[in-house]
């Protein structure tokens, strides 16, 4: 259990969020969690400057000049978000460590919620709460419908005590490119009999800024990356739980292929679609659609890969 006395000299909860040149919504991010209901004196905000060659060092800079302690790890190259992550867990000065992403915005009382779950909990949890995307940094004023995450553990929105991080392992450095990595510790942490503790007030927003025909190609290949280390999870941990988690099932499939519009709608036709849907205020649906296109890319490069490995 971990202590929650905000008297203590030491922070109580390290904030954790990699950054990879992504400074205009650091800066947010990071200026969201300086604002916190909690005293500033009760925790600290580790950034990972994983190798960045835009604005991230000045941005880091800046945020550490205010109340809130503000550290920052350095990599000299892009190491990618595993490495960066345990870089910050290992730099940790608290025994909580609370897991933002930099393109995360949290409200005043997050991490305040976070606290709560742990100082409710009579042995040792993972804390986790919704991750709701939007498609530009402006908060919604009504919050959305909320349901449960299937991922035990969400970088974009979790909070974990150090200890429990370090007895599982950290997280696996194989991961290299995008995805899955926290889905992996998650699995490690949850077989090792530490329960999981959702709370719906302990809201993150995650920007996703949507598709367009000029970054269409860049979101192609980041769920190509996703493919292929959904492939390097299923081989750590073979079975139904992870199939259904990297949505290998033949019920997911199906939707996915009626979501992609049946194989027969473009990605540019899509996008089309998803921009007029967006413009009637039906940004659900359009999200629906940008995310069929995406997924029907992911799940093709994920039995492509998956062929060429047996074909080896």
């Amino acid at each position: 259990m971990v202590a929650m006395t905000v008297s203590s000299p030491n922070p109580l909860l390290s904030v954790v969020v990699p950054a990879y040149n992504d400074a205009p919504i650091l800066r947010q991010c990071l200026a969201r969690l300086a604002a916190q209901t909690l005293a500033p004196a009760a925790y600290e905000i580790v950034v990972v400057d994983d190798g960045s060659t835009d604005d991230t060092p000045r941005v880091i800079s800046e945020a550490a000049s205010g109340r809130v302690r503000v550290r920052c790890v350095r990599f000299d190259r892009n190491r990618g978000r595993s490495a960066a992550r345990n870089a910050a867990i290992r730099a940790a000065g608290a025994p909580l460590v609370v897991f933002v992403d930099s393109d995360v915005l949290v409200l005043p009382d997050f991490l305040q919620r976070h606290m709560e779950i742990h100082s409710s909990a009579a042995s040792p949890v993972v804390g986790r709460g919704p991750v709701i995307v939007i498609p530009s940094p402006e908060i919604p004023a009504r919050t959305p419908r909320i349901g449960i995450s299937p991922a035990y553990l969400d970088t974009g929105n979790a909070s974990v005590p150090r200890q429990v991080l370090v007895e599982a392992g950290l997280f696996d450095e194989g991961f290299r490119v995008y995805g899955w990595e926290d889905f992996d510790l998650g699995l490690r942490i949850k077989a090792r009999g530490i329960p999981r503790v959702f709370s719906p007030s302990a809201l993150a927003y995650h920007v996703q800024r949507p598709p367009t025909l000029e970054s269409l190609d860049r979101h192609l290949a980041k769920e190509e990356e996703r493919a292929r280390t959904a492939l390097y999870l299923l081989r750590k941990h073979p079975g139904a739980e992870t199939r259904m988690l990297i949505q290998d099932t033949r019920p997911q499939r199906a939707l996915h292929f009626l979501l992609g519009g049946a194989g027969l709608v473009s990605p540019a036709t899509a996008l089309r679609l998803a921009r007029w849907l967006r413009s009637r205020n039906l940004s659900t649906l359009a999200f629906l659609v940008t995310r069929g296109i995406l997924n029907r890319h992911y799940l093709a490069t994920l039995d492509r890969f998956r062929a060429a490995e047996e074909g080896r």
